[in-house]
């Protein structure tokens, strides 16, 4: 989740030209840009899957699991909103994470404790 929010930052936030690019292109739904979205989403479900698999998650529905994490970090993935939210109050990159990982957690126990 980190590396998706940095790597987001420093491409489309980081480079005026190409902000610009990418909020023309997401006022008029480009397609082109629904495709990183779904990788994202391919990658974090398949860390959930990984952590589901070993026990360190709860996730009985993976894609369903990926699809919130996804949307409770949509403030430091998307690029608009990294933009529009740097100087609004909110929770810090990490204390979303751990409140992201949190809800994976085995019910009963937090993630990465043994049961």
């Amino acid at each position: 989740m980190t590396t998706i929010h940095r790597m987001n930052s420093e491409r489309y936030v980081g480079d005026s030209k190409l902000h610009e690019m990418v909020e023309v292109a997401m006022e008029e739904s480009w397609e082109v840009l629904r495709r990183p979205y779904g990788a994202d989403h391919q990658t974090i479900g398949a860390v959930i899957a990984k952590g589901a698999a070993s026990g360190e998650f709860e996730a009985p529905d993976v894609p369903l699991a990926a699809m919130c994490a996804c949307t409770a970090m949509m403030r430091y993935f998307h690029p608009q909103m990294i933009a529009q939210c740097a100087d609004k109050p909110g929770p810090s990159l990490d204390q979303m994470i751990d409140f992201v990982l949190a809800g994976l957690a085995p019910r009963g126990g937090a993630v990465g404790k043994q049961p």
